[in-house]
């Protein structure tokens, strides 16, 4: 069986996931490669015979980047294809969105995984409700997860389809709910970035890192969200000699945090309570004031500033 796991990962911990269920898949003597989707030819996908596709949560579903990838993807034919997320306090409908659009060409859905992971964004506290997650426990979960797979994909291949498995990946707070954030809200509502000239050093970090190439960085000329999938990761990445550089008005966001952190918690105990989720930091511990963002100009105000190479 030769296999491929595609990964949308910014922070490191869905890559990290997708790694430990590439050491599971291989411990069964399955031939198994890891690409960034981003670095992913559709039309290449024919040789395979098993294929997974990965990414954090955004919004209670997969981030737009993904999504379009999906759109672009040629009639699988029955190919199969596992789906596995990274999350904070809800998978949200991700997983159910992923599973239809890839059904919608043809794929048959073999295989799910879900893990919790930190979060990272401009304006929300650190540490956050799930900073520690995934651990060691997880990781193995995760390579427990590709050897299963592969056994259950082999034998589904060879005709026991009975194994396919039913699929209802959907948080119950989430249940009846076919939409979360579409575009056209998300453009109205969320914060609009800009990029200050005087504080831009050109090094082009924010324009590298953007998933959606929708950030170019020019001499004469600066455009950002365009298109843009709300990561909001250019902010974190700018360099802290130019931090702020890239930076919009949080105000709104931050208004919400306390609230939307109570929902969370109120899940995560839920969770915990049915052993589905480990507390590995103590909630009661989070100072809403203290945003990443406010932690990063702190760090900057403490470190001497040295020259930039350009």
């Amino acid at each position: 069986m030769k296999m491929l796991i595609i990964v949308f990962s910014q922070t490191g911990y869905t890559r990290k996931v997708a790694e430990c269920i590439r050491d599971g898949a291989i411990e069964m003597g399955t031939e198994c490669e890891l690409a960034a989707i981003s670095d992913v030819d559709p039309g290449t996908l024919h040789a395979y015979d098993l294929i997974g596709l990965g990414c954090p949560v955004f919004y209670g579903k997969e981030p737009l980047n993904v999504r379009w990838f999906v759109e672009a993807l040629p009639e699988m034919q029955g190919k199969h294809w596992f789906i596995f997320t990274t999350h904070a306090s809800t998978i949200g409908i991700a997983m159910i969105s992923m599973a239809k659009g890839l059904e919608s060409k043809g794929a048959v859905i073999v295989g799910s995984h879900d893990t919790y992971a930190d979060s990272t964004a401009p304006f929300i506290p650190y540490p956050t409700l799930t900073t520690g997650h995934p651990d060691e426990q997880e990781y193995e979960e995760a390579r427990v997860f590709g050897r299963e797979l592969v056994d259950r994909a082999q034998r589904i291949a060879v005709g026991d389809r009975g194994l396919i498995p039913s699929l209802n990946l959907v948080s119950e707070e989430f249940a009846g709910v076919t939409e979360t954030f579409p575009v056209e809200f998300m453009e109205q509502t969320f914060p609009r970035l800009q990029i200050d000239r005087e504080k831009c050093v050109q090094c082009h970090t924010c324009e590298d890192t953007c998933p959606a190439k929708g950030i170019e960085i020019n001499p004469d000329s600066y455009s950002i969200q365009n298109p843009c999938i709300y990561c909001f990761r250019c902010v974190m990445v700018c360099p802290e000699i130019a931090i702020d550089a890239v930076d919009s008005e949080w105000g709104m966001l931050l208004d919400m945090i306390p609230s939307s952190y109570e929902q969370y918690r109120k899940r995560l105990d839920e969770a915990a309570a049915r052993g589905e989720f480990r507390w590995l930091m103590d909630p009661d511990s989070i100072d809403f004031e203290d945003t990443m963002l406010e932690q990063r100009r702190r760090n900057k105000a403490q470190t001497p500033l040295r020259k930039r190479e350009r």
